[in-house]
């Protein structure tokens, strides 16, 4: 005859190892994110404000609706935070750089450089942008003449936000030379015509170790590579349309306007010469950085190993490969 005691005591003891077996699953989950993190991001895993950024822009908090049209959206003004593990801060006039007067003072030759995250720069601090370092090298060697390069870059902008940027803010701030940034090559996305914004997130709490398996996906996708260039020669004829475009924004407010393809990608080297070609023919400038990246590994130039954004090393192989372009198509001093 079964002794219920004994039935008793076995159904707490299966429940006691479940729960055993439950916490001994989690803290090896606890451990593995943790150590997944470590390898990922190094001290910065320990940082709780840090790793809190550790996501896309649209959860951040960090966008606000854009009364302009055509802008959409735009950076709140006054952020101090991180994102991507950098500082990120955004002046009194919403631009992720350092407060600029509207007005240009004397004996200043000003740049406005409009494009999207690899303009921003996404998890790069902003004294290692690409803009930042042809400002300060300059500034450097210029003595005789103030050098500004205002950043208006905003995550995810796509070329309808960058046209409408440098139309109604990038202009009012009389400068001597556009930089229109092609950030990853990219010309053919989809246009932004209004903010949805999405509801913020605490990226802390995200798990990384799907992001780690997927990350190959990432970096090692040829079928990818090749969808990404028929996609873009493709576009090419809307692209040379947005050319057009700029080239009486130029001559209309006479202002050189440079394309800059901005891209560590040397898998994209054949869809930048299309792009040099149409430019040529609209009568603007124009400045490739991905020549300079042919015998790198783009593992080594991008933020953290599961993001493509490059990092301060590829900015700085950005700066000297625009200011090489610049300086040889007479850009940087005034007409």
């Amino acid at each position: 005859m079964t002794n219920p005691q004994n039935n008793q005591n076995s159904s707490r003891s299966r429940v006691k190892d479940l729960f055993v077996i439950f916490i001994l699953i989690l803290v090896f989950s606890l451990i593995l994110e943790q150590t997944i993190r470590f390898y990922l991001f190094g001290a910065d895993s320990l940082s709780y404000f840090k790793m809190k950024s550790v996501g896309s822009m649209g959860h951040t908090g960090y966008l606000q609706k854009s009364n302009l049209p055509d802008v959409v959206y735009e950076f709140k003004p006054g952020i101090d935070s991180y994102f991507k593990l950098a500082g990120f801060k955004t002046s009194s006039q919403g631009l992720r750089d350092k407060e600029y007067s509207l007005e240009k003072p004397a004996n200043t030759f000003r740049v406005a450089v409009i494009g999207g995250s690899f303009t921003v720069p996404a998890g790069v601090e902003i004294d290692e942008a690409f803009h930042s370092i042809l400002e300060n090298r300059l500034n450097q060697e210029y003595k005789d003449l103030n050098y500004e390069f205002i950043n208006f870059g905003v995550s995810g902008y796509r070329i309808n936000n960058k046209i409408a940027t440098l139309k109604h803010k990038a202009l009012k701030y009389n400068p001597d030379l556009i930089l229109f940034i092609l950030d990853g090559s990219q010309f053919t996305e989809d246009e932004e015509k209004e903010f949805n914004p999405k509801s913020k997130k605490n990226q802390f709490f995200q798990s990384f170790i799907y992001k780690l398996i997927s990350k190959n996906k990432l970096f090692k996708n040829d079928n990818k590579h090749q969808e990404f260039l028929d996609k873009h020669k493709a576009g090419l004829n809307q692209l040379d349309l947005i050319l057009k475009e700029l080239s009486n924004i130029s001559k209309k407010n006479n202002v050189p306007v440079c394309i800059v393809v901005l891209d560590h990608d040397y898998t994209h080297y054949e869809l930048s010469g299309e792009i040099k070609q149409l430019a040529e023919m609209n009568n603007l400038y124009h400045s490739n950085t991905i020549p300079s990246f042919q015998d790198t590994n783009i593992r080594d130039l991008t933020i953290y190993n599961i993001d493509i954004h490059p990092n301060a090393e590829a900015n700085r192989i950005f700066a000297d490969a625009i200011y090489n372009d610049l300086k040889i198509q007479s850009l940087l001093n005034k007409k």
